[in-house]
């Protein structure tokens, strides 16, 4: 035991310790409730024996008390930086695509195709999109997220490389057409009466757009969907997809198409202007037209629904009493 004597000389010629300090106040303190009685010298002896203990033992008490309290602060520092971390984690994880669009936005772009030629492109995922007269599709220089999005106006035919976790939708103006891996054909110009799916080989769903009335329909090959716009119809048929995608090689395949709708694929197709009589306009035509000269194949066109053709100013017009099909 060290000697109370000695640590109070050490006290008073300031060269106690803080701990030494401690335990000279704890036992002045032991002190202070009662007064001490008279005391021999071996009763005086033990009893400092056991008021030491007694102060040691205290001071150690409160210094495992601070341990602990510094341990369990310095757990409960890890426990928050272990959560911390697994929330930043968490955030990464479910904010991923939100903070790189931030960071690193996708850039997009708007491939317009003019009127007389055709456009073929591969997107970042591999699909293949073939493009026809007067259309325009906007698509990202990179698919991120948990879809791969693209809008369209006009016809495309699109071979789409599959990827089971990562869909593929097309947007027009008034239908959505999702795909995993399939190839298809989305004829969607907004002056047409009516807009097609055609489906070549997989399975796609198509939804149409309207508000509080949407409908949908699920093809498979040799299926199609049709949607009316006067109507906001949405039906599904059957098609010859051969046909349907022929325009690629430059065939056009008319199977009961009014006069008007044949009007808009030509002009498309040969970038020219055609004005029709109002008689004219609503005659059913089935036609299969090739890659023969634009003046050849009006030609032959009107002679067969007895109607007239004349070029004034690059525009062609069609006049006659119409509506005999061919």
């Amino acid at each position: 035991m060290r000697s109370l004597t000695t640590l109070i000389k050490k006290f008073l010629n300031n060269r106690s310790t803080q701990e030494e300090n401690e335990f000279l106040k704890a036992y002045d303190d032991s002190f202070e409730a009662e007064p001490v009685p008279e005391l021999s010298e071996s009763q005086e002896a033990r009893l400092e024996n056991e008021i030491f203990q007694r102060i040691t033992s205290q001071i150690q008490h409160d210094r495992e008390e601070k341990v602990i309290r510094h341990v369990q602060f310095r757990t409960l520092l890890m426990a928050a930086s272990v959560l911390l971390a697994l929330g930043i984690g968490w955030l990464f994880y479910t904010k991923w695509n939100n903070i790189l669009d931030i960071v690193s936005p996708v850039a997009y772009t708007e491939l317009q195709v003019p009127a007389g030629k055709l456009s073929k492109i591969t997107l970042a995922d591999g699909t293949e999109v073939t493009l026809n007269a007067g259309s325009k599709l906007k698509y990202p220089n990179l698919f991120r997220g948990a879809l791969r999005e693209v809008q369209l106006e006009g016809e495309g035919y699109f071979e789409v490389t599959k990827r089971p976790e990562q869909p593929f939708i097309v947007r027009t103006e008034k239908l959505h057409v999702q795909v995993l891996g399939t190839s298809f054909n989305i004829r969607s110009y907004e002056q047409d009466a009516r807009m097609e799916v055609s489906v070549v080989s997989g399975r796609v769903a198509v939804d149409s757009n309207e508000k509080g009335a949407g409908q949908s329909v699920l093809l498979t090959p040799q299926q199609k969907a049709s949607y009316t716009v006067a109507t906001g119809v949405l039906e599904k048929g059957i098609c010859e997809s051969a046909d349907e995608i022929a325009w690629q090689n430059g065939v056009l395949n008319f199977r009961n198409n009014s006069m008007k709708e044949v009007a808009r694929v030509l002009e498309r197709k040969f970038d020219i202007t055609i004005r029709l009589d109002a008689a004219m306009e609503n005659c059913n035509v089935y036609a299969q037209i090739g890659n023969e000269p634009v003046d050849l194949t009006l030609r032959a066109l009107t002679r067969l629904m007895d109607a007239k053709i004349k070029k004034v100013n690059d525009i062609y017009h069609i006049t006659g009493a119409g509506c005999t099909s061919i």
